[in-house]
């Protein structure tokens, strides 16, 4: 089942990321069809921790893409993806460079963020949570 869940990921990204490259432009032309909420509550950088100091930091950008740096800046990228935001929630796939997929599912409560980071290359999904402030 979970080789199955892998490649039906790996399929869906190849035929979903070309589609949305092909679709992106640098204007808006007003109309509210950009695909999904409004993503501003999210874009910026959260340190990132788990109960102690600063581990990682997230950065979403206002063009839906993310990416989980040793840095702030996003110097020192470890993984990257895509988001959508559904409220006070924005999910998306990952990919992890010469490891594999997963994907982060990130709620907002306030001004604390919650992330559930998913490892997919552990058999079951491995689920890594984290606790987010906004930088």
């Amino acid at each position: 089942m979970r080789k199955l869940q892998r490649l039906l990921w790996t399929v869906l990204l190849a035929l979903v990321i070309p589609l949305g490259l092909a679709g992106c432009s640098d204007s808006d032309d007003g109309d509210g069809d950009s695909g999904g909420s409004d993503n501003s509550k999210f874009v910026g950088t959260w340190a990132l921790s788990q109960g102690g100091g600063t581990l990682w930091y997230i950065i979403f950008n206002s063009d839906n893409s993310w990416l989980i740096s040793d840095t702030a800046d996003g110097s020192a990228r470890r993984v990257y993806g895509t988001y959508t935001v559904d409220g006070n929630t924005a999910a998306g796939p990952m990919v992890n460079p010469g490891i594999g997929t997963g994907e982060i599912i990130a709620a907002l409560d306030g001004s604390v963020l919650s992330l559930d980071f998913v490892e997919f290359w552990h058999t079951p999904a491995k689920h890594v949570p984290y606790t987010g402030t906004k930088i």
